[in-house]
């Protein structure tokens, strides 16, 4: 049984992709304490197919007629919150434990966790095996890059998100 108030949310239904792209945005609506994030690689055909996914937060940017108080009204950018290990095998599930200040990617090797005071954007460009700190809200997306002759790739995304304890 689920903790009270817990969420599922499928992030990308079973998709069979042959190139590169993004799912839809998702809003996450309340803050969440922790979670689990999982991939699961149903096929994979093609030569070398590789499958580099990664978990995104949409960032609001202002336009130049924008004033204090009101929203940002200009083109969003996406910032990278996790990124899978890569992937080449089907059946593969890889799981993702998250929490505000991040724990971990559970794979064999040690994951790479990054939490300085800033940093630079990046839009499909975190290590492959690194998560990010910071907040479990806002709107997410993933995004999936794939490389090799002629692949073809077939996966979801599905979060499983606890709130804060009362």
């Amino acid at each position: 049984m689920s903790q009270a108030n817990s969420r599922e949310i499928v992030l990308l239904g079973i998709t069979t992709v042959t190139t590169s792209g993004t799912g839809a945005d998702t809003n996450m609506i309340m803050a969440w304490q922790a979670g689990t994030i999982t991939l699961n690689v149903a096929t994979v055909s093609g030569t070398l197919p590789t499958l580099d996914v990664y978990i995104q937060k949409k960032l609001g940017q202002a336009a130049a007629a924008d004033v204090n108080p009101g929203p940002p009204t200009g083109t969003a950018i996406y910032d990278d919150l996790l990124h899978f290990t890569q992937l080449t095998t089907s059946t593969t599930v890889r799981l993702a434990n998250v929490v505000t200040a991040a724990i971990g990617i559970s794979t064999v090797a040690t994951p790479t966790i990054t939490a300085p005071a800033d940093y630079a954007q990046s839009d499909a460009a975190l290590a492959a095996g690194t998560l990010r700190m910071g907040p479990l809200s806002g709107i997410w997306r993933v995004k999936y890059v794939i490389s090799g002759t002629t692949p073809s790739i077939a996966f979801s995304v599905v979060a499983q998100l606890n709130p804060f304890s009362t």
